[in-house]
Order: C-alpha cells, then sequence, then structure tokens
C-alpha cells in the first residue's frame, strides 16, 4: 500500500509492480480525504477516461477492467483537479499447461490350429489442460484388423473443454443423452455439449453404421429369368451391404441436477440408400445354368465379373433388393429428475414415443396411396380413421418417411384416446416408460423402478434394448455395524405380455437376498447371495389335436434356485502372506408343473423331458506375497453340469458333465523392480474316459522399465491338446504316416505370442 497526493492510499496495484491475468483491479483508499466530493473524482488509464466503470463512496474508490492489453500502463486518479499517478506493468497470462497420456504399441501373432492371424495395435490417449480454461482429450486407437468390410474398428476421438461451459467432440464418441434416446452407441462426427446456467443443450450429428459394400466374391446372387422378348437374362440381387446409417440427437434441458432438471431429446436415423453402389464392377458370381434356361453368351461352370456380364444381367431395383431394407427411425422423449430432503431421495423418470419404417424403398406414399394399400378402399379413411385435414406426407418426408412400411401405422387407438387420454398414451405400442425413486439414509437404500417398453419401441441409439417388455423391482440395502455387516433384499417381477399378439408369454419373478460381512482388515470377509426365480408362461393346458391326440406340452411353471457363497481368509504362514478365497455357486431348477398338487388334473406325461440343467461350481485359490520379490496365485475350479436326458426306456435322466481346472502363476521381481517375469502353468480335464479331453497350457513373459515410465512386455503361450481316444484309435490323427505315436498324445492347439511397448508422460 502506498501514499499518494492528498492522502490518496494507492491499494491495487502496486506501484511499477507486475500483474498478469484479464481482470485487472484498480483500487485506492480515500479515508485520508478530507472534504471528499465523489463528482469531483476522475480515473484515467494511459490517459482514457474510465471513471463510468468506477465505484466511488466516502472510504475507497475502485475500478475492475477486464480489457487491459499485455505492456506498460499509468494510471491517473483525479480528486478535485489533484493528480496521484502511477504505472503497472501486465504480464501475458501464463498457459499454465499441465498434460498427461500414454501410448501403447503392440503386436501379437496367435496360431490356432492351422490359422494364423497377426494382429497390430496402437492407442493413444492425451490428456490436457490450459490457461485454467481449456481443456484437450484424445482418443485414438488403431489396429490392423481394420477393413472395409466391417464396420470401423479404429476409433478417433477429440474432445475440447471451454471451462464448464462448452464441450466439443469430433469424431468417435459414445453420447449419453437420455436412456430412450441415445445411450451409449458409437457414432462418428461431431458432438456439441452447451451449459450456461440452468439451460443446458447438446447437439450431435454423425453416422451410427458407415457404408459396406460387401464382400466381391459375396455382393451378388443371381437367378435366371426371361424378359419380354423371349431372351435370358443374369438377374443380379444386391446383397451383403450395409448402408450409411446417419444420426442427429439433440437434447434441450432446465436446471443444474443437483436438485432439478427437466429434459426434452430429439433423434433422428435414418439410412443413406445412395450410400451403397448397386454396380460393382469388379465383383464377380460363379455362373451356371439351371432349370429355368441358359444366357446365350455366357459359359456355365464360369466365373465372370459383373463388368464382363455387360447387357447379359440386369440390377434389380433398390426396392427388391434381398436383405434388410433402409430403416428410418424418429424418437422423441421428455425426462426429468429431482433430488429432495437434502438429495436424500431421488426421482428420476423418462417417457419416449418412436416412429421406425423398416423400408424407405421409393419414399413417402402419396394421400391417395395412403388410402388404398393400406385398407384397399379409396374411401378418404385408413382404418376408420379419416384423411381429412391430414397434410401430405411428402411434406414431411425430411423427418419422417411415411409409407406402408412405418411402425406403427396407427401409433395410438382413436378409440382409448376418446374414453382416457392417459391411458392411450402410455400404452402406446411404440411407447416406452422408465421411473425410478431411490432413497439414500444412514442405514437404508431404497430402490422403487418401473420399467416400460412397448412392442413396436425402437431407437437406434441404443440397438440392443429389449422391447416388449415390462418391469417392476423394488430393492434395500440395509447397512450396520460400521457398514461392515450389509444386506440387499429386493423382488423383481417382469413380463413380455403387453401385446395381444405376443406367441410366447412369460413372466418372471424374482426373490433376491444379498449379505456382506466385512469386519475389516486382517479378518476374513463373507458373501452370500442367494436368488429364487420364477416363470410362468400362463398356458394351462397342453396341444391337442382336433381328435384330442397329445401333441406337445408348452407349460411353463418352474422354479430356479441361485445360490452363491464366497469367503477370503487372509493370514500369514511365517513371512509368507496369504489369502484364501473359496467360492460356492450353485444353480437348480424345479418343474413345478411336475411336483406341485395344483396340477394333479392334468400332470406331465410319463415322456416328458424337463429342459433346464442344474450347475455346481466350487473354485479356490490361494495369492501369496513372499519375503522375496515373489506373488504366486494357485488356483483350483471344478464344474458339474446335470443335463436331462431321455434313457433306452424313456426315463429321465440326468447325464452329468463336468471339468475340472487348476493353476499356478507366478511374479518374480529383479533388478530393483526394474524387470518383472512371469510364468504360468494351467491344467484342464474333463475326465478319464475315452472320450475325455486334456489341455495344458504354458505361458512366459516379462515386463521391462527400460527408461522411466517406457515399458517393454513380451508375453507368449502354448496350449496342448490331448484326446485319450487318439492314443489308441488306429488312425493317424497328425497325418505323420504313423498311428497311434507318441506324437498324438500331446498336439499343439493354439499358441501366440504379443509384444507391446507403452508409454506414460
Amino acid at each position: 500500500m502506498v501514499t499518494g497526493q492528498s492522502g490518496v492510499l494507492i491499494m491495487s496495484p502496486e506501484p511499477e509492480s507486475s500483474v498478469s491475468g484479464d481482470n485487472i483491479l484498480i483500487a485506492a483508499s480515500l479515508i485520508g480525504v478530507t472534504n471528499l466530493n465523489s463528482n469531483s473524482v476522475k480515473v484515467l488509464l494511459d490517459g482514457m477516461d474510465v471513471t463510468d466503470r468506477a465505484y466511488v463512496d466516502s472510504d475507497m474508490i475502485s475500478c475492475l477492467l477486464d480489457d487491459v492489453e499485455p505492456g506498460y500502463h499509468e494510471i491517473g486518479l483525479f480528486i478535485d483537479g489533484i493528480p496521484t499517478k502511477w504505472g503497472f506493468s501486465v504480464t501475458a497470462e501464463e498457459a499454465n499447461l499441465k498434460y498427461s497420456g500414454k501410448i501403447r504399441s503392440s503386436s501379437s501373432m496367435d496360431q490356432i490350429d492351422d490359422q494364423t492371424l497377426n494382429i497390430n495395435k496402437m492407442t493413444m490417449d492425451f490428456k490436457g489442460s490450459a490457461f485454467e480454461w481449456l481443456t484437450l482429450k484424445t482418443n485414438l486407437k488403431m489396429t490392423s484388423q481394420e477393413s472395409d468390410l466391417y464396420q470401423p474398428r479404429n476409433i478417433y476421438g477429440l474432445q475440447l473443454g471451454l471451462k464448464d461451459i462448452l464441450i466439443l467432440r469430433l469424431g468417435d464418441s459414445n453420447p449419453r443423452l437420455s436412456h430412450y434416446t441415445m445411450n451409449g452407441k458409437r457414432i462418428r462426427g461431431i458432438d456439441l455439449d452447451f451449459s450456461y446456467g440452468w439451460f443446458n443443450f447438446r447437439f450431435l450429428q454423425g453416422e451410427i453404421n458407415r457404408a459396406v459394400q460387401g464382400d466381391l466374391s459375396k455382393a451378388y446372387s443371381f437367378d435366371i429369368d426371361t424378359d419380354n422378348f423371349g431372351e435370358k437374362y443374369i438377374s443380379l440381387d444386391r446383397s451383403g451391404y450395409t448402408f450409411t446409417q446417419n444420426v442427429s440427437s439433440a437434447r434441450v434441458s432446465f436446471g443444474r441436477g443437483e436438485i432439478f432438471q427437466w429434459g426434452f431429446n430429439y433423434m433422428k436415423a435414418r439410412d443413406d440408400t445412395t450410400s451403397v453402389d448397386p454396380v460393382l464392377s469388379d465383383a464377380v458370381i460363379f455362373y451356371e445354368s439351371n432349370e429355368t434356361g441358359s444366357v446365350e453368351g455366357l459359359t456355365s461352370g464360369t466365373t465372370y465379373t459383373i463388368n464382363q456380364l455387360g447387357t447379359t444381367a440386369q440390377v434389380l431395383d433398390g426396392s427388391n433388393w434381398s436383405g434388410n431394407g433402409p430403416k428410418d427411425n424418429l424418437v422423441v422423449s421428455t425426462d426429468i429428475g429431482m433430488n429432495l430432503f437434502s438429495k436424500r431421495v431421488r426421482l428420476d423418470g423418462e417417457i419416449a414415443f418412436s416412429m421406425t419404417n423398416n423400408n424407405i424403398w421409393g419414399g413417402p406414399l402419396t394421400l391417395d396411396e395412403l388410402d388404398t394399400k393400406l385398407d384397399s378402399l379409396q374411401d378418404g379413411k385408413i382404418m376408420d380413421i379419416s384423411l381429412d385435414g391430414v397434410p401430405d406426407p411428402d411434406s414431411y418426408k425430411d423427418l419422417f418417411t411415411i409409407n406402408e412400411f412405418m411402425t406403427p401405422f396407427a401409433p395410438i387407438d382413436p378409440v382409448t384416446l376418446g374414453k382416457n387420454p392417459f391411458r392411450a398414451i402410455i400404452n402406446m405400442p411404440s411407447s416406452a416408460l422408465h421411473m425410478r425413486i431411490k432413497g439414500s439414509y444412514t442405514l437404508n437404500n431404497i430402490l422403487l423402478e418401473y420399467k416400460q417398453i412397448g412392442p413396436q419401441f425402437y431407437t437406434f441409439g441404443n440397438p440392443y434394448m429389449t422391447n416388449n417388455i415390462r418391469e417392476f423391482t423394488i430393492k434395500d440395502r440395509l447397512s450396520l455395524l460400521g457398514r461392515r455387516l450389509m444386506f440387499v433384499v429386493g423382488y423383481s417381477s417382469k413380463d413380455n405380455n403387453l401385446s395381444d399378439i405376443v406367441l410366447n408369454p412369460l413372466k418372471t419373478k424374482t426373490i433376491m437376498l444379498n449379505s456382506t460381512l466385512v469386519p475389516g482388515p486382517g479378518a476374513p470377509s463373507i458373501v452370500f447371495n442367494m436368488q429364487i426365480i420364477g416363470k410362468n408362461n400362463g398356458i394351462d393346458s397342453v396341444e391337442v389335436d382336433s381328435l384330442g391326440q397329445f401333441l406337445k406340452d408348452n407349460r411353463e411353471d418352474s422354479r430356479a434356485l441361485n445360490t452363491l457363497f464366497s469367503v477370503n481368509i487372509p493370514g500369514n504362514i511365517g513371512p509368507i502372506s496369504n489369502t484364501i478365497a473359496i467360492n460356492y455357486n450353485s444353480i437348480t431348477y424345479k418343474d413345478v408343473i411336475a411336483n406341485d398338487e395344483k396340477y394333479l388334473d392334468n400332470p406331465r406325461r410319463d415322456d416328458y423331458l424337463f429342459q433346464k440343467s442344474d450347475t455346481r461350481t466350487i473354485s479356490a485359490n490361494i495369492s501369496s506375497r513372499f519375503s522375496i520379490p515373489l506373488r504366486t496365485v494357485i488356483s483350483f475350479n471344478k464344474t458339474q453340469i446335470f443335463i436331462p436326458m431321455m434313457d433306452e426306456n424313456l426315463n429321465v435322466i440326468k447325464n452329468e458333465i463336468g471339468w475340472t481346472s487348476g493353476g499356478i502363476n507366478g511374479t518374480y521381481a529383479v533388478k530393483n523392480n526394474t524387470m518383472r517375469l512371469t510364468s504360468g502353468l494351467d491344467y484342464m480335464t474333463n475326465g478319464n474316459n475315452d472320450d475325455s479331453v486334456q489341455i495344458l497350457g504354458f505361458k512366459i513373459g516379462a515386463d521391462w522399465d527400460l527408461l522411466n515410465n517406457l515399458i517393454l512386455s513380451i508375453k507368449s503361450n502354448i496350449r496342448l491338446n490331448r484326446m485319450k481316444a487318439n492314443d489308441s484309435d488306429g488312425i493317424d490323427n497328425d497325418d505323420d504316416g504313423k498311428v497311434d505315436n507318441n506324437g498324438e498324445i500331446w498336439s499343439t492347439s493354439n499358441s501366440g505370442t504379443m509384444v507391446s511397448l507403452n508409454y506414460r508422460f
């Protein structure tokens, strides 16, 4: 603090000091100034009047400037015309660079039977920041398995962030906008995420699938057809292709998410019918004449390229191509999330609606075409739905393709809509609903969840989602003894009977109990898990023919008991530190129809086979750490499967198959832990009978710290098989000209070597 003229105390910036940053604060104390007239105060920066940006009271003057360029500057503070002047320097803001990353390059060769597979991979991840407001992330993965015949296996990703306001992702990403729109599906394109205060906006556009023209040897199938002039020709059918599938998706939400957020989601995906070439000149077909005739100019039993066929071939119109037709998908949803009671209760919910077209060849239909194609009557109605006032589908072709292949055609039942609009909307065949309530308290964590997905709901942003499902779940986790003892109890009910056209309705009920005891360091931990699963398809009678003769029994009313017991026991044997883990798992099934009295009136037939296999598995391993730099793991596993079968007398028996395996793996550190040597041996057998198989595996490897953060890894393995029957079957199994020799006892099934180089920075 420096005293200026007229009792002014200079506070900021100090005279002849250097400051950095965008915001420069000019401040001075006016306590020493007598008879202050605030209207007489003037502030100048480099001779420019900035008084209108200053705050003046009886004690202090302050002025915050956010546009001061780097360099030397002079401040002039005038009070009643009396100046106080001082200078300072502004330095450019330091970048304050921070970065980290890792690079990994690997090459592997695997020999499986007579086939060799060589794979080269390189990955690079980089993360950096600068100026405390700029962030950068990259994700690069490249592999020699990249091929035009498949979807991309190489990954290219770049992410830029501006504070907490803007995130821009380019290349490959797995966006999650909502559960029923975009939910983790890989896209290649642009992904923009903007948040400011209570407003959030996210937009993405790119490809879900890229175009795959297909294998040139499998790109066409053909028939021999006859044209209008009686001439034979090759009718080529395009196959083995994948369209480019473009996607656009957006989310607008309000609220920060900590207390409340309400979002609106949109997703539009469509196959590009122009992305697949109808004619591949270098593609080939193997031409053979058949019962329909032969094509003049072509030799039967000859391979031709499409170009060589010339005018003797015609490519089918796109609408008649085999395989899946080009598709169109539109999904809209709204979701809400709230935290209540000091974030002890969390509420989430989403409702979504979809429209899907399974064949957009030819584009949209006109209103007249819709009228005639969908109900065969040109009466201005489609299934009693009037077309009066309905706009032409062509007007909406950019949004969605409307034709006879769309699902559903009538998204909502007009009769139900008139009686109960809410029920009509919720039960739309192309709707999806998800609700969840989660309560977190000191001892309890309670979850209630309901999910319903209609039979005609589809989202290309989550193509593996199961539709036609309704599920309710309730679960409670209780923590006792300072969270050392935990119990989880739960119940769920799931069925697929949302539609009257379901051919195989099934209802599944599950009761679950889990207990975990973790006393603390040095004490054994115990886990016990039990599930009781009941399945019922609602069928109460067997199928018979018109004469009452038995055909089949499709009834299902079964129970499954799944139990798991696990214990981890730490301990020391002298200088050796050990951890013993023992696991037991059992799954048993029961046919209620064959065992419950309520089915006595219509029991199972004696020759009915209940096709559910019981399993039992026990495993154990001992992890040891020695006083020398040696670590070992010894493992054992035994699995038994009991498969129901019919014997020669049509009696149901359970045939047991199983295998036993064991192994030992170790790691030894040398050169002050700059090199770590690994090796292992494992063995597996399914018994000692004539059909038994034995598998013996060896592996060896090393990790070597070449430089700081630079690690070279080499791993190699070999696996040997022995089929006991080969020892005395009188067959030359290894094709060496000798029968039942020692070379047929053990044979190499596969081997491999991988070398990788890893660098962290």
